[in-house]
Protein backbone atom coordinates (compact mmCIF):
# COMPACT_ATOMS: atom_id res chain seq x y z
CA UNK A 1 0.00 0.00 0.00
CA UNK A 2 1.05 3.50 -0.43
CA UNK A 3 -0.42 6.75 0.48
CA UNK A 4 -0.22 9.56 -1.47
CA UNK A 5 0.42 13.61 -1.30
CA UNK A 6 0.50 16.55 -3.55
CA UNK A 7 2.40 19.75 -3.28
CA UNK A 8 1.82 23.01 -5.03
CA UNK A 9 1.82 27.08 -4.43
CA UNK A 10 -1.69 28.56 -4.51
CA UNK A 11 -2.31 32.01 -4.25
CA UNK A 12 -5.32 32.19 -2.50
CA UNK A 13 -7.25 30.21 -0.42
CA UNK A 14 -8.54 26.50 -1.46
CA UNK A 15 -11.21 24.40 0.06
CA UNK A 16 -10.93 20.49 0.06
CA UNK A 17 -13.58 20.38 -3.48
CA UNK A 18 -11.33 22.82 -5.55
CA UNK A 19 -7.94 20.88 -4.16
CA UNK A 20 -9.42 17.71 -5.27
CA UNK A 21 -10.15 18.70 -8.77
CA UNK A 22 -6.75 19.97 -8.80
CA UNK A 23 -5.21 16.91 -7.83
CA UNK A 24 -6.89 14.89 -9.80
CA UNK A 25 -6.41 16.98 -12.82
CA UNK A 26 -2.39 16.52 -11.60
CA UNK A 27 -2.14 13.11 -11.53
CA UNK A 28 -3.91 12.68 -14.88
CA UNK A 29 -1.05 14.87 -16.11
CA UNK A 30 -2.56 17.97 -16.58
CA UNK A 31 -0.61 21.46 -17.55
CA UNK A 32 -1.17 24.85 -16.31
CA UNK A 33 -3.36 23.10 -12.98
CA UNK A 34 -1.18 25.41 -10.66
CA UNK A 35 1.55 28.27 -11.93
CA UNK A 36 5.19 27.43 -12.19
CA UNK A 37 6.91 28.31 -8.67
CA UNK A 38 10.85 28.39 -7.61
CA UNK A 39 8.68 27.55 -4.18
CA UNK A 40 8.22 24.11 -5.30
CA UNK A 41 11.88 23.46 -7.17
CA UNK A 42 13.22 24.29 -3.41
CA UNK A 43 10.29 22.14 -1.82
CA UNK A 44 11.61 19.34 -4.23
CA UNK A 45 15.49 19.74 -3.75
CA UNK A 46 14.38 20.00 0.09
CA UNK A 47 12.50 16.32 0.09
CA UNK A 48 15.38 14.80 -1.80
CA UNK A 49 17.64 15.74 0.28
CA UNK A 50 15.43 14.37 3.49
CA UNK A 51 14.28 11.11 1.39
CA UNK A 52 16.63 10.74 -1.91
CA UNK A 53 14.58 9.75 -4.73
CA UNK A 54 14.67 6.12 -6.12
CA UNK A 55 16.61 5.88 -9.45
CA UNK A 56 18.11 3.52 -11.71
CA UNK A 57 21.09 3.35 -10.05
CA UNK A 58 19.66 2.39 -6.89
CA UNK A 59 20.34 -0.50 -5.09
CA UNK A 60 17.97 -3.14 -4.06
CA UNK A 61 18.60 -2.27 -0.14
CA UNK A 62 18.80 1.51 -1.21
CA UNK A 63 15.33 0.51 -2.34
CA UNK A 64 14.12 -1.25 0.59
CA UNK A 65 15.18 1.59 2.81
CA UNK A 66 13.48 4.33 0.44
CA UNK A 67 10.10 5.87 1.57
CA UNK A 68 9.17 6.14 -1.60
CA UNK A 69 7.04 3.38 -3.75
CA UNK A 70 7.93 5.13 -6.94
CA UNK A 71 10.08 8.17 -8.32
CA UNK A 72 9.09 11.88 -6.55
CA UNK A 73 7.54 13.76 -9.45
CA UNK A 74 7.77 17.29 -9.91
CA UNK A 75 7.57 19.45 -12.91
CA UNK A 76 7.74 22.81 -11.94
CA UNK A 77 4.38 23.29 -10.98
CA UNK A 78 4.02 20.42 -8.30
CA UNK A 79 5.65 18.07 -6.60
CA UNK A 80 3.36 14.52 -5.95
CA UNK A 81 5.15 11.62 -3.96
CA UNK A 82 3.39 8.03 -3.23
CA UNK A 83 5.16 6.97 0.12
CA UNK A 84 5.09 3.76 1.43
CA UNK A 85 2.55 3.01 4.16
CA UNK A 86 4.87 1.69 6.95
CA UNK A 87 6.33 5.36 6.70
CA UNK A 88 3.53 7.36 5.84
CA UNK A 89 3.31 9.27 9.30
CA UNK A 90 6.95 10.01 9.52
CA UNK A 91 7.33 11.03 6.48
CA UNK A 92 4.12 13.24 5.66
CA UNK A 93 5.15 14.87 8.84
CA UNK A 94 8.24 16.12 7.53
CA UNK A 95 7.13 17.06 4.03
CA UNK A 96 3.98 18.89 5.07
CA UNK A 97 6.71 20.75 7.61
CA UNK A 98 9.33 21.57 4.90
CA UNK A 99 5.85 22.49 2.26
CA UNK A 100 4.50 24.88 5.00
CA UNK A 101 8.12 26.68 5.24
CA UNK A 102 7.69 26.92 1.94
CA UNK A 103 4.33 28.55 1.62
CA UNK A 104 3.00 25.52 -0.10
CA UNK A 105 -0.48 23.82 -0.10
CA UNK A 106 -0.19 20.18 0.94
CA UNK A 107 -3.47 18.02 -0.30
CA UNK A 108 -4.19 14.62 1.18
CA UNK A 109 -6.33 12.52 -0.91
CA UNK A 110 -6.54 9.78 0.90
CA UNK A 111 -7.98 11.73 3.69
CA UNK A 112 -9.64 14.83 1.68
CA UNK A 113 -7.68 17.52 3.32
CA UNK A 114 -5.75 20.34 2.06
CA UNK A 115 -3.27 22.10 4.57
CA UNK A 116 -2.31 25.16 3.67
CA UNK A 117 0.70 27.12 4.73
Amino acid sequence: MRYDLAFWHERGSLDAAAAYQKCDAMTDGESGVSAESSRVAQFHRDTLKAYPDLTENTTEDEADQSPWTSSVYFNGERVLVNITWSRKSEVSDTLIAIAKSRGLVTYDPQRDLIIEA
